[in-house]
């Protein structure tokens, strides 16, 4: 009796394991488990270590927070990221493309930011790979040289982004400017769109634009021979940015600061500014006072990952990216294969965190037709930031003619 008593006991033991089992893989069948199809690898040529690092630290982090919101995964496929630092240095740039291609075998190229490197590294992947490079913030017109039909540029051309805040600053009553910027080809492109709208267009006249050494912190040769004038136009940025604001005060210069792009202040330099930065001016393709769902859900999961800080510009410009690739691949049913992507990314339309975005073929390139804002420094919740107070809906950041 004993035996057949023990016998049971072994088989009731059995069953009861086996059904752990079974329900146990049921359970993790529920759950997300690690992602083992074919990687999605995505490529981010940036200058870490240069006087871009700033601007590609927001950068990096707006790629993972399009990450995290994907879950590492798609379709069960890893997402793998691959980031090389090029010190932005064109030259270096190409190098790190080409590891980046050849070795990583990366199936997208987010950025660079610096439009020089940008240039470059399109140039390498429209004679090699042919993969699909994506821009996180605006790229001159001679980035077109190189574009090869398979550039991005989502965020719009520079002398687009001059020409609307001219136009803004022109409706403002504004008649007279000051231009000072940093010597770049950026700065070039987005005087000549400025003096399009404010001084063609909108009757203003400008003082003579001065263009300064990347690596100028101390602005005061500059700014003691300024002329007076009802504005000042100012394309500085990186370690210049919050000086160059702080001497232009300190000087006694009263005419407003509208600089033409609004990532060159992030929350946290505008905090180092102080209140002497209320009432700044700026334009931008993205602000994270911008109001809609998909902006909202875009700012909770970045405040996930990095509590009490917000999106930037140049951290949309980057998720946004991720984000065009992974929908072309629903399109294409997940075939990776370049022609096929940048078909799919060519003419699709989404509603993001900065409105909707329609991509049109350009030239060699793609650009988009997206919502503009022109943005002011207010404070909202004890809070410095930039704060839309007009949109030019829906207008196409292109070359003017």
């Amino acid at each position: 009796m004993g035996k057949r008593l023990l016998i049971l006991m072994l088989v009731v033991l059995l069953g009861v394991c086996v059904c752990a089992a079974a329900c146990g893989d049921e359970e993790g069948a529920a759950t997300t488990g690690a992602a083992t199809g074919e990687p999605i690898r995505i490529g981010f040529d940036e200058g870490f270590t240069s006087f871009m690092a700033y601007d590609c630290e927001l950068a990096d982090k707006g790629i993972k927070v399009a990450l995290h919101m994907l879950d590492n995964q798609w379709e069960g496929r890893p997402l793998e990221y691959f980031p090389e630092d090029n010190a932005s240095d064109p030259v270096i740039a190409v190098d790190k493309a080409k590891k980046l291609v050849e070795n990583d075998k990366i199936d997208v190229m987010i950025g660079p930011i610096f439009s020089p490197s940008a240039k470059a590294v399109a140039g390498y992947l429209g004679t090699s790979s042919g993969i699909p490079q994506i821009s996180i913030v605006g790229q001159p017109t001679e980035n077109l040289e190189t574009a090869s039909g398979l550039a991005f540029i989502h965020t719009g051309f520079f002398d687009s982004h001059g020409y609307y805040f001219g136009k803004y600053l022109a409706s403002l009553g504004y008649k007279t400017a000051n231009c000072i910027h940093f010597d770049d080809t950026p700065a070039y492109a987005l005087q000549a769109g400025f003096e399009k709208a404010f001084v063609e267009e909108g009757g203003g006249s400008v003082t003579k634009p001065v263009y300064v050494p990347l690596d100028v912190v101390d602005f005061s040769a500059y700014l003691t021979t300024m002329k007076p004038a009802d504005v000042t136009l100012f394309w500085i940025f990186g370690n210049g940015a919050v000086p160059f604001v702080q001497q232009y005060k300190s000087y006694g210069l009263t005419a407003p600061l509208a600089a033409p792009m609004s990532n060159n202040f992030s929350d946290a330099q505008l905090a180092e500014l102080g209140d002497i930065g209320l009432g700044m001016l700026a334009c931008d393709y993205y602000a994270y006072t911008v109001d809609n769902a998909a902006n909202k859900e875009f700012v909770a999961a970045y405040q996930e990952l990095y509590p009490g800080e917000y999106p930037t510009p140049q951290g949309y410009g980057a998720w946004q990216g991720v984000m065009m690739y992974i929908e072309a691949l629903k399109e294409t049913g997940g075939d990776k294969k370049p022609v096929k992507v940048i078909e799919a990314m060519s003419d699709m339309s989404l509603d993001t965190p900065a409105g909707k975005m329609t991509i049109v073929p350009y030239e060699d390139a793609f650009i988009s037709e997206r919502d503009f804002y022109m943005l002011e420094v207010q404070k909202v919740d004890d809070v410095l930031t930039w704060v839309p107070v007009y949109t030019y809906e829906q207008v196409l950041l292109g070359v003017l003619e």
